[in-house]
């Protein structure tokens, strides 16, 4: 666990940092000064999202940051990309910010034969907006300088499609199988050739569907067992990304 002062972070859009002056959105001032009860003349840390860190002190006025000291993170060595059929919106609330703890830089999410929610198009943009939310808090309590990539897919081979077409597809990547003949988790991760950039596909509540499973293999998915108890949906993705960043974060 963090010390208290470490909590004390504020996030600032790169469009924001001018020079020695941060103007953080309205949200985030009134967390610092009404909820935090940060003080002027108090230091703060600052983060960008995409990489940038610093030291900055609140303005006497409360409206502004002034930029003492930054730093710049690179993007992480190994890039974990969750692959999640949706579940139920609790289940997702639930594991996106643990999966920021645990280091993902992309969340790719798209409907399921067997998923029990149906997002509609004019609810999509709010339901993004509460999850890059979900996930911007995760990163400010954690201490992460990168927020992750978040996306949502129509279907499950659009998500496929771009996946294996685009530039970040990964080198090695995985899917949670209960076929039987599906290898341990640990067998398929030590046959991989250190990859740069690494995914886990995790099926919704009723897991996926044969045809999905082989849509997955088809695409260059492994199929893996995480062992002989079923897991539920969140336990088995956040026990996938754990054992990935135990694997291969420095």
């Amino acid at each position: 666990m963090k010390a208290e002062r470490d909590h004390r972070r504020c996030f600032v859009t790169p469009a924001a940092w001018r020079g020695a002056t941060l103007t953080p959105a309205a949200d985030e001032l009134h967390h610092l000064v009404r909820v935090l009860r940060v003080p002027p003349g108090e230091r703060v840390e600052v983060f960008d999202g995409a990489g940038r860190t610093g030291l900055a002190e609140l303005a006497a006025d409360g409206s502004a940051l002034r930029l003492l000291q930054s730093a710049h993170h690179p993007r992480p060595a190994v890039e974990l990309h969750l692959l999640q059929a949706l579940p139920r919106e609790q289940v997702m609330d639930t594991i996106i910010p643990k999966a920021v703890e645990l280091g993902v830089t992309t969340i790719s999410m798209a409907p399921a034969e067997r998923s029990v929610v149906r997002l509609k198009a004019d609810r999509l943009p709010g339901k993004l907006m509460r999850w890059r939310l979900l996930a911007l808090n995760a990163a400010r309590q954690c201490g992460a300088a990168w927020l992750p990539i978040l996306a949502v897919y129509p279907t499950l081979a659009d998500l496929f499609q771009t996946l294996t077409a685009g530039p970040a597809r990964p080198d090695f990547w995985i899917v949670g199988s209960l076929a039987a003949d599906a290898q341990p988790l640990r067998a398929a991760l030590a046959a991989a050739r250190a990859p740069a950039r690494i995914g886990v596909l995790i099926g919704p509540e009723g897991d996926l569907t044969p045809a999905e499973l082989a849509a997955a293999q088809a695409a260059g998915a492994v199929p893996v067992s995480f062992g002989p108890l079923t897991l539920r949906v969140d336990t088995a993705a956040l026990f996938a990304l754990s054992v990935l960043r135990g694997q291969y974060a420095p």
